[in-house]
This record gives C-alpha cells, sequence and structure tokens, in this order.
C-alpha cells in the first residue's frame, strides 16, 4: 500500500469524531480511488462510514455503504480480512435508516433481510438481526412485533457482532421501560454499570436511558447522579441531540426547568444542522414541554439572532416537532409517532422538584422547614406601644440600637412629618442630624456633613456622652475612606471611654466599632483584644453572630486557625439565614487553609444552601460556590466542583474570575474534559493584563501547550510552548526555561520532527549548564535532555548515539534518585544497548511484579529469549505474564 495514503489515514484515525475527522478520511479515499488502492479504499470507506455516524452525519453514511456492499459483493474473497468491520457497519442502516423520514420504510426491511442472510451466510448468531428488527419495529409502533423481537433478541447467543456490554443492555432498557417494566429495566442495568465498560459510547447511554426508570422507581439519588454523570460526558459530543433531549425532557420533569433552559440554550445552535430530522424531533419536543413550564416572557438566547420569549419559542418547537413527527407517521403507516410527541408536549412532572446537588437539596429542605414553620406559628404581631412627638426620636434611637434600621429610619422620618422644623429644640435637630448621618452612611459625605453639624450642636449642648458618640462614628467612617490617622485621632479615644463607661447595652457595638477600625488599619492584634476583653456582651444571638464573624475574621488575618474555627460557632444560632451563611462561609474558608477540605465542603454547602433564593446575596452566593468548587477539587471531587464553579461563572469579575477559571482547569483536566480545559485556559490568555507576571503567563502558556498535546494537536503545541520558555526567561526561570524547551522538542518528535527536536532539545542544554550542577533539579532536567536525546535518535534509527544518551541519563537519573527514570533509562539500555538475554533477565528480577514496568520488560524479554533460541523459557515466562495480569 502507498506509504503516504497509509499516512494520511492514521492521522484520521487518530482524530477525535466529528467533521475534521470525516474530511480526513473523505481525502484518503478520494486518493485511494484515485491510486487504484482498492484495500485500502475498501477499508477507507467502511472508516468513514463509521466516522459519519459516530461524528452526527449519519444521513452521509449511506452512500459510501452501499459502494462497500456492492465492491464487497462483486469480490467478497478480496475482501474477507475485513470481514468483521463490513458485518459491523452493515449494523449502522437499519438505525439510520429510522432516523430519516424520506427515507421508504420499504427499504429498512429490506436492509434487515439482507442483514439476516449475510449473518446466516457467515455463521453468525441472529443476536443483532434480532436487535435492529426490534429497532425497526420499536420506532413504527409495532407493539407485538417488537415484544417478539426482543424476546428472541434475549435468548440468542451473543458473538462477535453483538453490540457492546453496555450498549446492548442500553437498548434493552429503552424498550423495558417503555412497555413500563422500570423495575426489570434498573435491575438489568446493575451489571452492567458495575462492570468493565470499555466502549466511547458507555456509560453515558445507559445512565441516559435509565433515567425516565430510576424516577419511576422512586431511585432520586440515582436519577441525579445519572443524569449528572452522563450529560456531562456528552454536552461536548458531537451527535447527540436526542440524548440531550432526554436530558432536558428529565429536567422539565422534575422541577428543574431554568437548567433545562440552559440545555436548550447551549444546543440550539445544532438544530440548524441536525444529525438527522429525529434527533431535531425529539430534541424540539422536549424543549417546547420545558420552555413551557416557565415564565412566558423570559427571553431565551437563539443562536447568530436576538433572544426569544419561551412562550412563543416553546410554540414554535412544538410545531417542528409534530410536523417532523407526521412526516414519519406518513412514511411509517401509523400515528405512533405523533402521539409520542404529543404525550412529551403535555406531559404532567414525574415530580415536583428534584434536587440536582447537595446545595441544592438542602436549600428545598430548609424552604420546607421554614414553610412548615411558618404554618405552625403564623401569629398576629406584636403591636408595639403607640409613640408620637419627641418619642419617635427615642424609637428611633432604640430601634437602630437593636439593628433594626429600616424601623430607625422610618421612625426618623415619622418624627419629621409630625412636629414642624418650626417646634424642633436644638438637641431635636441634633438628634434628626444624627440619624440622617447613620440612615446615609453608604453616601460618606452626606454622613460627614450631617454628624459634624450634629456634633457641633450636641457641644453646644453639653451632651457630652453623644458628643463621643458621634466623635466614634466619625471616626470610624474616616478610617474606612482611607483617612486613617485622622480618624483614629478623632474616634479612638471616644471609643475607649464609651466601652468602659457608656449604657451597658451599647457597649457591645461601640467594642465591635473599635475593632472594625483597628482591622481597617491593619492592627488584628489590638482588635482581637478589644474584642475578647471582659465586658457587657450582646444579649440577641445575631448581634452576637455578628461580633463572632468580625473576631474571626481577625484571628484569620493573623493566622490563629484553630482560635478562628472555634470562635465562629457562636454564629450558628443566628436566627437569620444571611448571617449564618456568612458564618459557614468563613468556617468553610478556616478549614480550606487548616487543609482540611472534605470538612470545609460541608460548610459551604451549607453557606450556599443558606444564600441560595436570598435577594443581594448573589455575589456573596457566586464566591461561596467558588470556594466549594476548590475544596470539592481537593477532596477529589472534580465533577462537582466543576458544576459549582460553573455556577459562580456569571457574576464573578476579574481576579476572581481568573480564580474560578483556574479551578476549572484543574476540574476539567480530572474530568479528561481537555478540549473544555483548554478553552478556560484561552479565556484566561485572552482577558490577561499588561502588567501580568511573566511566570504566571508562562505557566499558563505551558497549560495550553500540554492540553494541546494530549489532544494530539501537537503542531500548535510546539509553538506554545516555546512562548512559554520565553515567558519564563524573562521572569529569570532558567529551570522552567528548560523544561518548557524539551516540552516544545516533544511535541516536534511526536509530529515526526526529528531534525527540529534535536535542535530544540540541544538549545536547552546551555541554559543548564549555567546553573549548579549538583542542584537536584538541575540533575534532573540534564538527564532529561539526554534521555530526550536518546528517544529522537531512537526514533531516527541511531541505536549507537540513543544508547549512549540512555547510559548518560540513566547514570544522572541514579545521581539524583530519580528512580522511576533510572530504571526507564535501564530498559532502553537493555532492550537497544544488547543483543542477549542477561541485562533484560536481571532488570527483570529486580522489578517490583505486577508494575507496568515489570509487565514491559517481561514482555521484551520473551520476545529476547525467542530470538537468542530459548522458546521454551520463553513460553514459560509468557504463560507467568498472562496468568497475572
Amino acid at each position: 500500500m502507498n506509504p503516504e495514503l497509509i499516512d494520511l489515514l492514521q492521522r484520521a484515525e487518530s482524530a477525535p469524531y466529528g467533521k475534521v475527522r470525516s474530511a480526513l478520511l473523505e481525502d484518503v479515499v478520494r486518493r485511494a480511488d484515485a491510486a487504484s488502492e482498492a484495500d485500502l479504499a475498501f477499508y477507507s470507506r467502511l472508516q468513514l462510514v463509521t466516522a459519519y455516524v459516530m461524528g452526527g452525519e449519519p444521513r452521509k453514511s449511506l452512500v459510501p455503504f452501499a459502494r462497500c456492499v456492492a465492491d464487497w459483493d462483486a469480490e467478497p474473497d478480496k475482501y474477507r480480512e475485513y470481514s468483521h468491520l463490513f458485518h459491523w457497519c452493515y449494523k449502522y442502516a437499519p438505525s439510520t435508516l429510522t432516523k430519516f423520514p424520506e427515507v421508504p420504510l420499504d427499504r429498512a426491511y429490506a436492509v434487515l433481510n439482507d442483514m439476516e442472510q449475510r449473518w446466516r451466510l457467515s455463521g453468525h448468531s441472529m443476536h443483532a438481526v434480532h436487535q435492529h428488527r426490534w429497532l425497526v419495529a420499536h420506532h413504527i409502533g409495532d407493539e407485538a412485533a417488537a415484544a417478539e423481537q426482543f424476546r428472541l433478541w434475549s435468548t440468542a447467543p451473543r458473538d462477535d457482532l453483538s453490540d457492546c456490554v453496555g450498549c446492548d443492555p442500553t437498548s434493552k432498557v429503552h424498550h423495558l421501560t417503555s412497555v413500563g417494566r422500570t423495575a426489570d429495566a434498573v435491575a438489568l442495568a446493575v451489571n452492567v454499570l458495575d462492570g468493565q465498560l470499555t466502549c466511547a459510547e458507555q456509560p453515558q447511554q445507559m445512565l441516559t436511558a435509565l433515567l425516565p426508570a430510576y424516577v419511576a422507581e422512586g431511585m432520586y439519588d440515582e436519577a441525579v447522579d445519572a443524569h449528572r454523570k452522563a450529560y456531562r460526558l456528552l454536552r461536548n459530543r458531537v451527535g447527540e441531540l436526542s440524548e440531550h433531549a432526554d436530558h432536558v425532557e428529565f429536567l422539565a420533569r422534575t422541577g428543574n426547568e431554568l437548567k433545562a433552559v440552559e440545555l436548550i440554550e447551549r444546543h440550539a445552535a445544532e438544530l440548524a444542522d441536525p444529525p438527522s430530522p429525529y434527533a431535531e424531533m425529539v430534541f424540539s419536543a422536549a424543549a417546547s414541554l420545558a420552555l413551557s413550564r416557565v415564565d412566558q416572557d423570559l427571553p431565551i438566547r437563539q443562536p447568530q439572532t436576538d433572544a426569544v420569549p419561551a412562550g412563543a419559542l416553546a410554540e414554535r418547537y412544538a410545531a417542528r416537532a409534530l410536523e417532523l413527527a407526521a412526516q414519519f407517521d406518513e412514511r411509517n403507516g401509523t400515528k405512533h409517532r405523533s402521539e409520542h410527541i404529543q404525550r412529551v408536549l403535555t406531559a404532567e412532572p414525574w415530580v415536583e422538584y428534584l434536587p440536582l446537588s447537595e446545595t441544592a437539596r438542602r436549600a428545598q429542605l430548609r424552604k420546607q422547614a421554614q414553610t412548615e414553620k411558618a404554618e405552625q406559628t403564623a401569629e398576629q404581631p406584636t403591636e408595639r406601644p403607640a409613640v408620637s412627638g419627641r418619642g419617635w426620636l427615642d424609637r428611633a434611637e432604640e430601634d437602630w440600637r437593636d439593628f433594626a434600621s429600616e424601623d430607625a429610619v422610618a421612625a426618623w422620618q415619622a418624627f419629621e412629618r409630625e412636629v414642624p422644623e418650626s417646634e424642633w429644640t436644638v438637641l431635636d435637630r441634633a438628634r434628626v442630624l444624627d440619624g440622617r448621618g447613620l440612615a446615609g452612611s453608604d453616601d460618606p459625605q452626606v454622613a460627614l456633613t450631617a454628624w459634624s453639624e450634629a456634633l457641633e450642636l450636641y457641644d453646644q449642648l453639653g451632651e457630652e456622652v453623644r458628643v463621643l458618640r458621634t466623635r466614634g462614628r466619625i471616626g470610624r467612617l474616616l478610617c474606612e475612606q482611607g483617612q486613617v490617622e485622622e480618624g483614629l485621632a478623632t474616634g479612638e479615644e471616644p471609643m475607649r471611654w464609651l466601652i468602659a463607661n457608656d449604657e451597658p447595652e451599647r457597649r457591645p457595638a461601640q467594642r465591635d466599632s473599635l475593632a472594625i477600625m483597628y482591622a481597617q488599619v491593619g492592627r488584628f492584634a489590638e482588635a482581637i483584644q478589644v474584642l475578647t476583653e471582659p465586658g457587657p456582651g450582646h444579649q440577641r444571638p445575631e448581634h452576637k453572630g455578628s461580633t463572632a464573624i468580625l473576631l474571626a475574621n481577625l484571628l484569620l488575618q493573623e493566622g490563629r486557625l484553630d482560635e478562628a474555627e472555634a470562635a465562629i460557632a457562636v454564629a450558628f444560632d443566628s436566627p437569620h439565614d444571611a448571617q449564618r451563611s456568612f458564618a459557614h462561609h468563613l468556617r468553610g474558608r478556616v478549614r480550606l487553609e487548616l487543609e482540611r477540605p472534605a470538612e470545609a465542603a460541608e460548610d459551604l454547602i451549607e453557606a450556599v444552601a443558606l444564600a441560595t433564593g436570598v435577594p443581594g446575596l448573589e455575589p456573596h452566593l457566586a464566591y461561596t460556590r467558588l470556594m466549594l468548587a476548590r475544596a470539592y477539587l481537593l477532596s477529589g471531587r472534580p465533577l462537582e466542583a466543576a458544576e459549582s464553579a460553573e455556577e459562580s461563572l456569571s457574576v464573578l469579575t476579574d481576579d476572581a474570575l481568573a480564580d474560578a477559571r483556574g479551578v476549572l482547569i484543574d476540574a476539567y483536566r480530572m474530568l479528561g474534559e481537555n478540549e473544555a480545559a483548554l478553552a478556560k485556559v484561552r479565556e484566561l490568555l485572552a482577558d490577561v493584563s499588561p502588567d501580568a507576571h511573566p511566570a504566571w503567563l508562562a505557566t499558563l502558556r505551558q497549560d495550553e501547550g500540554i492540553l494541546l498535546e494530549q489532544l494530539d494537536r501537537d503542531d500548535e503545541a510546539v509553538d506554545v510552548f516555546l512562548d512559554a520558555a520565553q515567558h519564563f526567561g524573562t521572569a529569570e526561570s532558567p529551570l522552567q526555561q528548560a523544561q518548557a524547551i524539551r516540552l516544545a522538542a516533544q511535541s516536534a518528535r511526536y509530529t515526526g520532527d526529528h531534525a527540529r527536536a534535536l535542535e530544540l532539545v540541544t538549545s536547552a542544554q546551555p541554559i543548564i549548564d549555567a546553573l549548579p550542577s549538583a542542584d537536584q533539579e538541575v540533575i534532573f532536567q540534564s538527564a532529561g535532555v539526554h534521555w530526550d536525546l536518546a528517544l529522537i535518535h531512537l526514533q531516527q534509527g541511531d541505536q549507537t548515539n540513543a544508547v549512549a544518551h540512555a547510559d548518560e541519563a540513566a547514570d544522572l537519573y541514579e545521581r539524583g534518585g530519580y528512580e522511576d527514570q533510572y530504571l526507564n533509562a535501564q530498559l532502553l539500555l537493555a532492550e537497544h544497548g544488547t543483543q542477549d538475554e542477561k541485562a533484560l533477565t536481571e532488570l527483570f528480577n529486580e522489578l517490583p511484579a505486577n508494575t507496568d514496568l515489570w509487565y514491559r520488560t517481561g514482555y521484551l524479554l520473551v520476545d529476547r529469549l525467542r530470538s537468542v533460541g530459548q522458546p521454551d523459557a520463553a513460553a514459560a515466562l509468557e504463560t507467568r505474564l498472562n496468568s497475572e495480569s
């Protein structure tokens, strides 16, 4: 075969399913046909059939598959080596035909009959044939035929043309669920999900199929878990619009309509070029159902056009779904599809509300508990004694002291309405001005002006205590505005006197104020001392909670983490959800600092649950979700970390948004979602500030390069790594610079550009040579350079230089104590530096059994023993390796 075409084919097969892979295979097919490479053309067409089906373009698979059938029937012996792949691709045809209403039903039956004949001629089980006959019967609504084919399918023996151990039961789950046997569907799936699944379609397809069965059986936790895991695996894959529809319907029927809207907005663009009319039909129906359950005026974002109100879009989707269903029914000669779509459009909820996360579950429980408590304790509010005239000023000051700020403002306003200004005494005016300052403290200038006038009046009247209180307020405000020296000069001594001498019920608040002043100027230790001095304390739990949160924050600033954790406990007795949320947030932060992320997560989950739905707490909620994501990540829970961080993105800005993206990068990597991780890295790079530290920028670019390499985009990775190396050089980090250059060389080697790889590795050597040779990290990088050179020379067929550099690498790795790397170098030397079995035998005997390197060395030794004429020893060793694998 043509080596150039083989190389092109291998490149195509290494690409992910989608239009790029399909285009590459189309090119291979064209070139193979032009070069009269019949074998290669036949095989490449079969690969193209698979690429179309798996890449979301199943309609296109029919033409190349028809050509393969014609070629096979013309010369079956010529293509016998591709028999399994040919028959496997045959299974795509019946499924594809059911998804396109323009294809006559007779053609689907003809394909099934032809399929059965070919299976019998080739001696295969009828297992796959009955499965696909069931598929067509199920599609058209022939319940009797579907039931009979299901029975035959379930009793026929499996063979190498049966769907995998995950996909075959998934189809059976669809049947069992459709006929109401949901318990059997769940039971069938248990062993599948507990086993080892190797198919790229699993477990997400099985988990998606199980959603209605889990809900029907009351297995709500399993349903939520299935949705979360399956949808994450599906959401970025091409050609999965039908499965997205299942998840939209699940959300719509479990009280999660707004979450369904997110999915609709994310996948709406796929409707412009859907995988099939069937996929468009079921997604449109599910989307219409979800949109009919939200505010009909809610704007729904649409791709490349203006948002559309939910109600109008629901009608549009419903009309399209019914239109397509009618086309299928006309083709099938039934009403089954229209009836099914109508049932989806008018479906009742499975449950009123099914929380999708632990935070949502706790928020729901709290809401239910509050509702029940409100119903049980409903009573008429206690009427306060009536006041008038100057009584309003007393009421206002009392309410302000009790932190009832809205009532206080209302009382001050009532005084101004009831008492003409002409009747105000000087003290009345001072008290009104004092109130205006308190009520207007959000505007510092208004507050300072009012308090300054009040202070002058109090001073004229000889109201010494009121003078000191007002000076304390002015001092605190000045500190808040950054006028530290003036603020402390104005307010510190008055605050000290008031804490010692004012009315006992006022002293705790004055102590809090002085502590805040000290904290604002960085005098945390003095602030802590003020809060922990003996004296009257707050009486109400919410006031105690405020002080506890303040003290814990100060202790955190001082690094007194254990004390901070203990101090915050008082705040959990507060009757206010918002305050308890802040307390749990703070303790979660402390526990993260104490490297107890699992406990931190529990606090942060509670903080989110308490703040959810509380107006004005959106920023706090977003920051808490971000911190929770970090706790999840450190607890080894990347799925929850990703979900929590994603929920915070719409609110966060600047550094916090960058932090959230960083958490998502790590979470996506742990989940194997490298494309999503790469997107977040590039979002960070797009928003990078001009004064960003070069070391940070270098690390980010290196992360980008690593992700590109993992995605087999090595050509791009080379330049990205070199840019990272340049930034490391600017940051005066030579070791990291050398490492980045080595990574660039590695990517160049992966592309087959050995000359550039050699040039790059060689350029890293002078950087390392300029550093202290005894340094451990320098030794590691020096050894790495020799190891890189050994691999490059080996791939070039230059064993002599490869062995020489591997020997140097082994010596350096041994000197630095890098055992794993040393053993890898020893294996290369044993494999390529000798012709006999002695070195491999010695290394194999030294290695710990059942490790990857032990198996690699063992199988190499098996081959070496055979090559030196020791077949019995080779067979014995191979048996041992196979028995222990």
